[in-house]
């Protein structure tokens, strides 16, 4: 029995490294096709200190990402071989955990908070009201169809959408889903004392252990490699894949896939098509629709096979669009001016949204350091923009027109640091990166629009990632990308345990009762 994953990102790594530990395959017999340069997909870490880091985009973690922690519990730490991934990681955040002081700024420097998250007794109402709403009932429905215009303004929106990224035109259904997975945060989503963070950056801190578990026990990686069709072979009520075609090179490659063999494929990438700007320069827009060619080739004329087009047609980009940025700095003038501003120590804050800005700019402030190697005087830091699309409030641009220079002082005038800009502009590095599709995740949708991970009838073909259906999970989860693997595996192969199911917080007393406590 052989194994042919298509993806390189975390949840690909995923799959092999389940199929090695659980289902008794050696990696010798497993091959990984990825059509970049590098593994990683969304976790990745580019650039230095001299050139400027780049990170194009992060994911929050939570205690309760079971299939995820199952995993990181067998892979070695970079830093000690000693213990997992998964003891660092805790350990870490026991030792710095989050106590966000000031998670909403306004332009005046005020923090913004107040009781209740500022929800009215309709808006409480009307979170309990989609929270039981059937999911069978909001196929293609919207967030704003289920609240006031006045929800849109409360702390809890801005907490909320910054946190989790909806929007007010995004997927109802997903809105529900996060609700119920993470209702456990509620009480406390202002300072984020329950989110958790990597010790390093992400790509560092689990893609890199990974690799490094899965490269001695023979697992073949392919770089370069784009997969272009999967043949099926003729079964009626059955889906048995037969051949995959590849290109790497410049040269096609046919293979033979064995019905006893397992062919799991990532469907479409939320960094597809990313494009890295500099300080001088803009980033370039590409659209490129290799991430998710295949997906739309083996849709064509099935309806188990999920619409691709809805999470990657031209209607969906400006919703999906976002802006991220990485700072490279030199100076202390802006982790000082950040320090006085949210009374916290870099690190032990969160995320510190801006409220006024017509971008809706986040910002994260690393613990230090950041990246594995980072020089001593050298600090990162990050922001993003849900609404890249608008005009800025000092630079009159679009984000996704701007330098870096230029996104950096836009930040740096919101937060009226006027006296220290030109300190922090001469020693920073700001590195953009446009992604069209990044938050196409939260596009409207029903329940078939996203194959199952294992469709009905499939013998040896399974779905893995963002755009695989699993039943509760919520999106833009490194926990969403481990469980399709195990999913998958587990269905098809039927070897070792079956996954742990969804936490689901409605079902979970405390929570239940801290969040009920929190709203009333």
């Amino acid at each position: 029995m052989k194994a042919h994953i298509v993806g390189g990102g975390f949840g690909g790594l995923a799959a092999a490294a389940y199929l090695i530990r659980d289902a008794g395959m050696s990696g010798q017999d497993i091959t990984i096709y990825e059509v970049g340069d590098r593994l990683g997909g969304a976790f990745s870490l580019a650039g230095s200190a001299a050139t400027g880091y780049i990170l194009p985009a992060g994911a929050l973690f939570d205690a309760e990402f079971r299939c995820t922690f199952d995993l990181l519990a067998t892979i070695p730490s970079a830093g000690d071989p000693a213990i997992s991934v998964k003891d660092e990681f805790f350990a870490f955040n026991k030792r710095y955990p989050f106590h966000d002081r000031a998670h909403i700024v306004d332009r005046d420097g005020h923090i913004v908070h107040s009781p209740h998250f500022g929800l009215s007794v309709r808006d409480r109402l009307d979170l309990v009201r989609l929270a039981l709403t059937p999911e069978a009932m909001l196929d293609g429905r919207r967030v704003e169809e289920f609240f006031s215009p006045h929800f849109f303004t409360t702390e809890f929106w801005l907490l909320w959408t910054t946190i989790m990224n909806p929007k007010p035109q995004s997927s109802a259904m997903e809105m529900r889903r996060f609700m119920n997975r993470f209702l456990r945060l509620l009480p406390d989503l202002s300072v984020m004392s329950h989110v958790l963070r990597t010790r390093f950056d992400q790509y560092e801190a689990i893609i890199e252990p990974m690799v490094a578990w899965l490269r001695p026990r023979g697992v073949t990686f392919l770089t370069g490699a784009f997969v272009r069709d999967i043949d099926f072979a003729p079964s009626p009520g059955r889906i048995t894949a037969s051949r995959l075609d590849y290109e790497r090179d410049g040269a096609a490659t046919s293979v033979a896939v064995a019905p006893e063999d397992v062919v799991l494929v990532t469907l479409g990438s939320q960094v597809a098509d990313l494009s890295v700007g500099s300080m001088t320069e803009a980033p370039r827009p590409r659209r490129s629709g290799r991430p998710w060619a295949l997906w739309e080739r083996l849709a064509q004329g099935r309806t188990d096979f999920g619409n691709p087009d809805v999470f990657f047609g031209t209607a969906q980009v400006p919703d999906a669009h976002w802006v991220t940025f990485t700072v490279t700095t030199t100076g202390t003038e802006f982790f000082d001016q950040m320090t006085v501003l949210t009374g916290n120590e870099p690190g032990s804050g969160g995320l510190v949204t801006l409220k006024n800005s017509s971008w809706l700019v986040t910002l994260s402030i690393f613990h230090q350091p950041e990246a594995i190697g980072q020089p001593p005087g050298t600090r990162l830091w990050w922001g993003y923009s849900l609404y890249p699309e608008r005009n800025g409030d000092f630079v009159a641009k679009h984000m996704d027109t701007c330098t870096g220079a230029e996104i950096l002082e836009e930040v740096l005038r919101q937060l009226r640091f006027d006296r220290q800009l030109d300190a922090i502009m001469a020693s920073s590095i700001c590195i953009p990166c446009d992604m069209p599709y990044v938050n196409n995740v939260w596009v409207p949708r029903r329940r078939t629009d996203r194959p199952r991970a294992v469709p009905e009838g499939a013998t040896n073909l399974g779905f893995l990632g963002q755009y695989a259906e699993v039943p509760q999970e919520p999106l833009f989860t490194i926990e969403y990308s481990a469980r399709t693997a195990w999913e998958a595996i587990h269905r098809l192969l039927r070897r070792g345990p079956a996954p742990p199911p969804v936490y689901q917080g409605q079902y979970d007393p405390a929570a239940l009762f801290a969040a009920l406590k929190t709203l009333a």
